[in-house]
């Protein structure tokens, strides 16, 4: 059996939103939404960092983690803005990873600061 990982998600950065004022962020992890912990979403600037203190537990080596970057709509369905995906080994970090855009026309830009316990 090999060991298990632990990953703790540190930061999240907007660096370009894709509403007007801003977008209300919440992340998902394996189909689970994991942050924000105490409400819906996060209102999030454009240019702005959020302290997330994540931990995904028992993560495999070498397999693929992917944290989904949703904005919460109320009146339309909620708009997945894009994944981003990172492949935890050992030990070590701070690292970041942006996110994917869902597709060439998704403008909001993001990215996750990482580390593995």
């Amino acid at each position: 059996m090999s060991e298990k990982l632990t990953v703790r998600l540190k930061t999240l950065h907007c660096y370009q939103n894709d509403e007007e004022k801003f977008d209300d962020i919440f992340l998902k992890f394996n189909g689970k939404k994991i942050w924000p912990k105490d409400k819906k979403h996060e209102d999030v600037r454009i240019n702005t960092k959020h302290a997330l203190e994540v931990d995904l537990l028992g993560l495999t080596p070498n397999e693929e983690v992917s944290i989904e970057v949703w904005d919460h709509d109320v009146i339309s369905p909620n708009d997945l803005l894009g994944t981003a995906y990172f492949v935890p080994d050992k030990p070590g970090g701070p690292y970041t990873v942006d996110m994917r855009p869902v597709n060439d026309t998704e403008t909001a830009r993001y990215s996750i600061d990482w580390e593995i316990l």
